[in-house]
This record gives C-alpha cells, structure tokens and sequence, in this order.
C-alpha cells in the first residue's frame, strides 16, 4: 500500500488513535483488518508488555505470533522466549502442581528449548521432575558439572527407589506366609530409608496395631477360648498388670502369683486383703503343687490349677470370669486338642504346627511358624483357629 493511501486510510487513522490511547488490542485488530500484520504484531506485544495478568500476556503473545511472519524467525524466537520465561517466572514463584500448570509449564520447556534457551528449559524440566529432559537440555547448555550432578541424583534415586521395592515386596511375602517379625522389620527399613512416606508409616500403624499384647495371645478353638501368657511367675489378681486376670468383689490388684522352682509349681499370697485358699484353707506362706489343685482367691473366686511341668492350666470356676481358661508358661505351651504349640519370639506370640499337621494361614500354606495377629484366621490339621482380641 502506498504511503499516500495509508495517510488517508481511515483504519491507519484509528489504529494509531487506539495506539495512543493505549487501546492495543483493538489497535491490532485495526492494523490487521488494514493487511499490516507486522504492525498488528507489534501491538500485541505492546499489551504484553504492559505486565499483568500472566493469562493474559500468554494470550497477547500467542496472537502476536499468529501475525508475525513465518520467515521472521528471529523475532519469533524472541517471543516464544518470553512466553517461556513468563510461566516459569510464575513456576519459580508459585510452583506447577495441577494439571494445567503442569502442562504449561511443559509448553514453556519446550519454547524455551526451541529458542536456543537450554538453561531455562533445563530449569522448567526438572520443577517438573522429567530428567531425562532436564538432562539433555544440560547437555545441549554444556554444562557438565550440572549435567553430572544430575545424572548421579539420578542413579541414586533409582537406587532409592531399588531399595523401597525390595523393603515392601519383603514385607508383603513375610506378611503372606505369617513371617510378621521380618515384615514389620521389612516396613522399619523402609522407613528408615524414607521417613517422610506416609502410606509406609500407615501400614507399620496397622501391623503393630493388630499385634497382641506382648507376652499372652487369646485363641479361639474347638468350641474354646483360651489366653496363653509367656512368661513366670504369673501374678493373678483384678488389676490391668497382671498375667491372669480375674475379678471378684474378694479379689485384690495383685493377689497371688504362681511359679515354677526347680521344677515344682508354687503359689503364693501376695499380701492379699482376703487371702488365698487352697481346699478352703488359707495359705500363709508359699505352697508346693503336687497335682490338680482347687484355689481360692477370697471367698468368690474359685480356680482349678493343673500343673503339666512347668506349663500350668488355670481354670476359673466362679467369679465374673466364670469360664475363662488360661495356659502360663515358659517356653512352648500346648493347647489340649491342637495339634501345635505356642511360643513368644520378643514378646510376640508364635504358632508352630506339629511336623504332621498341615498349617494354613487365610488359606495360603505355611511351611513355617506364624507370628499371630489379632484378627488371624488360621487352620492346624482341620482345626479353625482364630487369634481374638
């Protein structure tokens, strides 16, 4: 167009009163309805310079480069630049964790990478955590000591991330097969090797927390429930410390204890307000068990003791406990009708299946002793077993 028609052109005359009252937009509307695109361009990238809002100077450029000349690539460059600086400015300041910002982020790395930019596009790739970018962008930036740096964070997080999927895959095959010991063990070294991951924390939360007291297990068997505790002498009375709970309006804290010395099983008083009986009499010092022994603790509760060794089978035949049943010891104790004993490994109560008898954990076979937990469903030679509360 001649420069006498653009003089009189009436779009030039408002395009450039829109230029001076600061109308961009609407100017390059004008300069583009006119057929000056470069003009229209150049209007467009007045309005993203003014500052802003980042949507809005995102879509400022994004126009102009719809009017700049495909051959003009220096200018181009320029603005996909600047495009790209802008989102990661905005990256810097406030991070990229939705998806949106996440995408646009992704966008401004690749701009800046096409503009000859590799530092900046290095930096938008690693806030987005995808090194392999970041790394080749190191690369083409030359910057090796970067570049090395990088490569060995990288070979230690894949080492990092090695060790974390052998730690849960050992716990999940210990969990499998009642190896709790070792995948609860498991779940501590990957802890230890991310402290922050909360989903391992929660699942040590879970395992611990349907552990049984240390020391004793409840099972459920044959029609009976019986608690197993593991450890002498063995303090009887109404109080929560106690290894064999039993209540009664006569029964104190801390009543009376059962041990094993050298063999015998003897049971003492423990300075008890009602005192303890044996065949209706009252004790006044310790007291050899030669066999099945009726005891009393106070005038309502009674017990019938069954020395077997050094195990010792305590039945409560009267008191709010009326029923309950009890096996103490040391060592491997012997549930009558199963075929399987009951140890504790640290406190943590663990079932050993006799050699003959099949032991099978929520279906799935267990050739070796299980550390039980509250909740277990198990099976020994046809017998259903359940660890309770």
């Amino acid at each position: 167009m001649s420069w006498l028609k653009r003089i009189f052109d009436n779009r030039h005359r408002r395009a450039r009163a829109a230029e001076g009252a600061g109308e961009w937009r609407r100017a390059a509307a004008l300069w583009a309805e006119a057929g000056e695109s470069v003009r229209a361009a150049d209007a467009l990238l007045h309005l993203a310079a003014r500052g802003g809002d980042l949507d809005a100077r995102l879509e400022a450029w994004h126009d102009a480069l719809r009017w700049l000349p495909t051959d003009d690539a220096e200018r181009r460059d320029e603005v996909e630049r600047r495009m790209g600086v802008a989102v990661l400015e905005d990256a810097r300041a406030r991070g990229a964790t939705s998806a949106f910002e996440r995408r646009r982020l992704a966008e401004a790395a690749e701009r800046l990478e096409r503009a000859d930019r590799p530092h900046e596009a290095a930096e938008a790739f690693a806030i987005l955590g995808r090194k392999e970018d970041q790394a080749r962008c190191l690369e083409l930036a030359g910057d090796i000591e970067r570049l090395e740096a990088l490569l060995s964070e990288t070979h230690e997080s894949e080492r990092h991330e090695s060790r974390m999927r052998r730690h849960l895959a050992d716990y999940e095959n210990a969990l499998r097969f009642g190896a709790r010991l070792e995948a609860r063990q498991a779940l501590r070294d990957a802890l230890r090797e991310a402290p922050d991951e909360r989903s391992v924390a929660e699942l040590l939360r879970r395992l611990e927390g349907r552990m049984p007291p240390p020391g004793r297990v409840r099972l459920a068997f044959g029609g009976a429930e019986i608690t197993f505790v593991g450890r002498l002498p063995a303090v009887l009375g109404r109080g929560d410390d106690v290894e064999i709970r039993v209540r009664g309006t006569s029964v104190s804290r801390r009543h009376a204890a059962l041990d094993v010395r050298d063999g015998a099983v003897v049971l003492r008083d423990l300075d008890s307000s009602n005192g303890t009986l044996v065949s209706g009499l009252p004790i006044g010092g310790p007291l050899e068990l030669t066999g099945p022994t009726k005891v009393g603790l106070g005038d309502d509760v009674r017990l019938d003791v069954r020395p077997a060794g050094t195990t010792l089978h305590v039945d409560v035949e009267s008191g709010f406990d009326r029923g309950a049943r009890v096996v103490v010891g040391e060592g491997a104790l012997r549930p009558d009708g199963l075929a399987a004993s009951i140890s504790f490994d640290a406190g943590w109560a663990v079932l050993t299946a006799d050699a003959s008898a099949p032991l099978t954990l929520e279906g799935q076979v267990c050739a070796l002793p299980v550390h039980l937990l509250v909740g277990d469903r198990l099976e020994v030679a046809g017998v259903e077993v359940e660890v309770r509360a």
